[in-house]
C-alpha cells in the first residue's frame, strides 16, 4: 500500500471513529435527563403536600418558590448558552448538578421561609444548567449536520422522567418522609449526575466555537452586534413566538388539568386514568418522529404538533368527559408535546445554523421559560374569577392559536425566503 493511500485509511479511520463517539455521548446525555428532570422537575408535585403539612405555610407560598425557581431558570438561560457556546457544557452541566443536588439537601434541612425560597433560587440555576437545552447545545455542537438524531435520542429517555421518578420519589416519601426523600434526591445529582457530566462531557467546545483571533473587547463588541442583530431578525421573532405561546398553553395545563376537570364534576379515577397517559404518549410521539425519516423538517411537523395540540383542547371544551374522550385527549396532547420538544432542540438549528446555536437557543428560551412560570397563575387567576373552567380551557387553546399562526408566519416566509442554514 503507498503512503497516499495509507493516509487516506488512516483518515477514514480516525473519521469512522468520531462518528462512533458521539452516538456514546448522546446515550448518557438521555441518561442524564432522564434523572436530571425526574429530580428537578417533578420531586415537587410529590412532596408539597407533605410540606405543607409539617410547616403549615400557604399552598400559594409554596407555589411561589417553584414560580422563583422557573424565573431564575429563565433569566440565567441566555448566559449559560453563551457559556457553552465559549467553553463546551462539561463546567456547566457539572456544576448545574452540584448546585442542584446542594440545593436539595438545603431545602431538605431548611425550617425558615427563607430557606425554602433561596433552595429554590439554586433549583432554578440547575435545571437553566441541565434541562434540554444545555444538552442540545452540546449535541448540536458534537453532532453537527446530525444534530436532529441526537437530540431526538436526548429527548426518548427525558419523556420518561415522570413515569419513573414520580413512583420512585412517592416511595422514597413513604418510607423515609419528605425530607429524607429530598436528601436522597440531592445525593443523586451530587454523587451520579455531577461525575456523569465531567466524565462524559467534552473538556471544551469544538475549536470553531471559540475563536480567539482578535482582542477581547473586539470579541465581545462584535458579538453583541451579531446577537442583536439575530434576535431582531423576522425568524428568530417568529420562532420565539411560536415557541413561547406554546410552553405558555403546556405549562398552564399541565398545572391546572387535574383541578379544572375535577371542578367539572369528573371523578378523580377518571381523570388519573387519562392523565397517566400522556407521558408515554409523548414517548410514542418522538418514535414516529423517527420513523418518519432523519432529515424531517421542523416547520411542517410543527404544523402537524400544534394541529395535534390544538384538537385536544377542542375534546376538552366540546366533547363529553368519558375516559374514551379523556384519554383521547391525552393522546393527542401527549404526542403533540413530545413531538414539540424535539422541535424546540431542532427548528433554531435548521434556520439559523449550529455555529452559534446554544447562544441563540438561549435567547430563545429565556422568554418561554417565564411563559412556563407566569401562565399557571395568570391562569389561575381567571378562573379565581369566578369564570368556568371551559374558558380556562379556552384561553389555552388560545394561546395554541398564537402559535399556530405565528409558526404559519414562519413556514411562509421560509417558504419566500429560504434561510442559508
Amino acid at each position: 500500500m503507498s503512503v497516499p493511500e495509507k493516509e487516506v485509511v488512516e483518515l477514514l479511520e480516525r473519521d469512522e471513529s468520531r462518528a462512533s463517539a458521539p452516538w456514546s455521548l448522546a446515550w448518557w446525555l438521555a441518561f442524564g435527563q432522564l434523572f436530571s428532570w425526574g429530580i428537578l422537575y417533578y420531586t415537587f408535585t410529590v412532596i408539597i403536600d407533605a410540606i405543607q403539612a409539617e410547616t403549615g405555610w400557604t399552598r400559594p407560598f409554596l407555589n411561589g418558590g417553584l414560580s422563583l425557581g422557573l424565573l431564575v431558570w429563565g433569566l440565567s438561560a441566555l448566559p449559560i448558552g453563551v457559556f457553552i457556546q465559549r467553553r463546551g457544557g462539561r463546567m456547566v452541566m457539572t456544576g448545574g448538578s452540584l448546585i442542584g443536588g446542594l440545593s436539595l439537601l438545603g431545602m431538605a434541612g431548611m425550617s425558615h421561609p427563607l430557606g425554602y425560597l433561596l433552595s429554590w433560587v439554586g433549583m432554578g440555576i440547575a435545571m437553566g444548567a441541565l434541562l434540554y437545552d444545555p444538552a442540545f447545545a452540546v449535541i448540536t455542537q458534537t453532532f453537527r449536520s446530525r444534530y436532529r438524531e441526537g437530540i431526538t435520542l436526548v429527548t426518548l429517555l427525558g419523556g420518561l422522567a415522570s413515569t419513573v421518578f414520580i413512583p420512585l420519589i412517592y416511595l422514597l416519601e413513604s418510607h423515609l418522609g419528605w425530607r429524607g426523600a429530598l436528601q436522597s434526591c440531592g445525593g443523586l445529582l451530587l454523587f451520579l449526575g455531577a461525575p456523569m457530566h465531567w466524565w462524559v462531557l467534552p473538556s471544551a467546545a469544538p475549536a470553531t466555537f471559540s475563536k480567539k483571533t482578535t482582542s477581547a473587547s473586539a470579541r465581545a463588541r462584535e458579538w453583541f452586534r451579531t446577537l442583536r442583530g439575530e434576535i431582531s431578525n423576522r425568524r428568530f421573532l417568529g420562532l420565539m413566538l411560536w415557541f413561547t405561546a406554546y410552553i405558555g398553553a403546556f405549562s398552564g395545563l399541565t398545572f391546572l388539568i387535574i383541578p379544572l376537570l375535577l371542578a367539572m364534576g369528573v371523578a378523580s379515577e377518571l381523570v388519573l386514568q387519562a392523565v397517566v397517559i400522556i407521558g408515554p404518549m409523548q414517548v410514542v410521539g418522538r418514535l414516529l418522529l423517527v420513523s418518519a425519516g432523519k432529515q424531517f423538517s421542523s416547520l411542517r411537523v410543527g404544523r402537524w404538533a400544534m394541529g395535534l395540540l390544538g384538537c385536544s383542547l377542542l375534546i376538552l371544551l366540546f366533547l363529553p368527559k368519558t375516559l374514551l374522550w379523556l384519554g383521547s385527549f391525552a393522546v393527542l396532547f401527549g404526542m403533540g408535546n413530545g413531538v414539540m420538544t424535539i422541535l424546540k432542540g431542532t427548528a433554531p438549528a435548521e434556520l439559523f445554523g449550529t455555529e452559534r446555536y446554544s447562544e441563540l437557543n438561549g435567547a430563545l428560551s429565556a422568554p418561554g421559560v417565564l411563559s412556563k412560570a407566569i401562565s399557571p397563575l395568570l391562569l389561575a387567576a381567571l378562573w379565581n374569577t369566578g369564570v368556568d373552567p371551559k374558558w380556562v380551557f379556552g384561553a389555552i387553546l388560545g394561546m395554541i392559536i398564537v402559535g399556530s399562526g405565528s409558526l404559519e408566519i414562519l413556514a411562509r416566509q421560509e417558504k419566500r425566503e429560504p434561510s442559508m442554514a
